[in-house]
């Protein structure tokens, strides 16, 4: 097999987990000094060390955004100055299918400017060739002038040339007019494109609070291909970058799990903390600025518009960040069949197979692909460990390293970086627990 070097990030968790070994295995040894080796029944007593602890694993915290479903695309219809709607055939929330009507403008005041248009077109036309009237009958009059008139007459022409030009500039923006307003009469009625949701009617023309842009008189989000809509804050922007592979986890079953990709990351609209509602007191961690982060799906199947969920960095596997389990807990690890002790059933120690890959000969540690998990606690092995032994497990000592026994085992999560409650409402909780202090929708 061959050796594998060591992340930066993955040395300093071992590092850290060497030093809680070794006081964890100080104070073992204290408590076999005063209690004396054996649990008072005639059986020799096995202390067994946290897989998390041993590996880093378990030290470290999960990053998890909350998120919401939002359509991959969004048809948005908007109106010209001159477009005036008659009838609104939908309503927001309504579903539409290609070819649905969705709304048809009032022609009769359309009509009216289209007639007064092609009126102007005329008038323009008649402008021109007047014009062109005027600069012949000079041309022929310059031919008999004398040769001191001869600049007078070549001025004038200049100048009703100019304007020929000008009315004919004049000619094309207002046959272009025209054109627009007779392609809007004869397609009155407005239906859709794709298949969607009406997501919003805005009959009150006006402009976003937050972009500045005209609003859309009709959105339609599309149905059937969706993304994540997340928000991420200044604090840990770091944690998060387009081409990263992400988790999507159910808030209501985390069993439910979807894969995706960072697409972007918005720098360019951010959001003050400060004017989110679930936001209160005066810390300046609530007053951070989040950014909006967008994921897109490998697979939507199960997924609903508008669902809250869970956004966590990596694919969801344990050895995301890889599980390196020192030598020296490992029997027979250049075997075909390497093993560890582990405390099974009702504390009993039994052996258990375990899947290695790449060895760290810097490191002395071992690359465990599959057979251990985090909540796993195993024995060093000597010549007590036998089939059926008791072990009590060194969770009594954790208090000691100033570590829980949920950190140890990589359960514990984390509060949001402001200690406030989550906000499934609009996505923009971060670092949540993944069981704790929050509702289920």
């Amino acid at each position: 097999m061959k050796e594998k070097k060591l992340s930066l990030k993955q040395k300093k968790m071992l590092i850290i987990a060497g030093i809680i070994l070794a006081v964890l295995l100080v104070v073992i040894l204290v408590i076999r000094a005063v209690t004396g080796k054996g649990s008072g029944n005639g059986e020799d007593v096995l202390y067994a060390d946290s897989v998390g602890m041993l590996t880093g694993t378990g030290l470290g915290t999960q990053n998890q955004f909350s998120g919401v479903v939002e359509a991959q695309d969004t048809l948005k219809l908007t109106l010209s100055d001159d477009q005036k709607v008659k009838e609104i055939f939908v309503e927001k929330g309504q579903e539409v299918e290609p070819g649905t009507k969705l709304y048809e403008f009032d022609t009769e005041e359309l009509a009216m400017t289209l007639e007064q248009g092609n009126l102007e077109l005329d008038k323009i036309n008649n402008s021109i060739s007047n014009l062109n009237n005027q600069i012949a009958a000079l041309t022929a009059e310059k031919k008999n002038a004398p040769a001191s008139e001869q600049l007078s007459y070549t001025t004038q022409i200049q100048e009703l040339q100019t304007n020929v030009k000008q009315e004919e500039y004049n000619y094309k923006v207002k046959e272009l007019e025209v054109n627009r307003m007779k392609k809007n009469l004869e397609s009155s009625v407005v239906t859709s494109t794709i298949s969607g949701i009406v997501q919003e009617i805005n009959e009150e023309q006006g402009y976003d609070d937050v972009t500045g842009e005209k609003k859309p008189f009709m959105s339609i989000l599309s149905t059937g291909k969706y993304r994540i809509k997340g928000k991420i804050s200044e604090q840990n922007i770091g944690n998060l970058s387009p081409g990263m592979e992400v988790t999507i986890r159910s808030r209501v079953d985390e069993t439910q799990i979807w894969k995706g990709t960072v697409d972007s990351i918005d720098t360019e609209k951010p959001e003050s903390g400060s004017q989110n509602s679930y936001y209160s007191g005066s810390d300046s961690s609530q007053q951070a600025t989040k950014y909006p982060f967008y994921v897109t799906l490998e697979k939507s199947e199960g997924l609903m518009l508008a669902q809250h969920v869970y956004v966590e960095p990596g694919t969801g596997s344990e050895t995301d960040s890889g599980m390196w389990l020192m030598s020296s807990y490992i029997v027979d690890a250049d075997s075909d069949a390497p093993y560890v002790w582990v405390a099974g059933k009702n504390d009993r120690l039994e052996k258990r197979e375990i899947k290695l890959g790449e060895k760290n000969e810097d490191m002395d540690t071992w690359e465990v692909l599959d057979g251990l998990k985090n909540t796993d606690y195993i024995v060093w092995p000597s010549e007590d460990c036998k089939k059926g032994a008791a072990v009590v497990k060194n969770t009594a000592v954790n208090n000691e390293s100033g570590i829980s026994e949920d950190e140890l085992n990589g359960t514990a999560g984390t509060e949001p970086e402001d200690g406030t409650e989550a906000e499934p409402e609009d996505g923009t909780s971060e670092n949540l627990q993944k069981n704790g202090g929050m509702e289920d929708e």
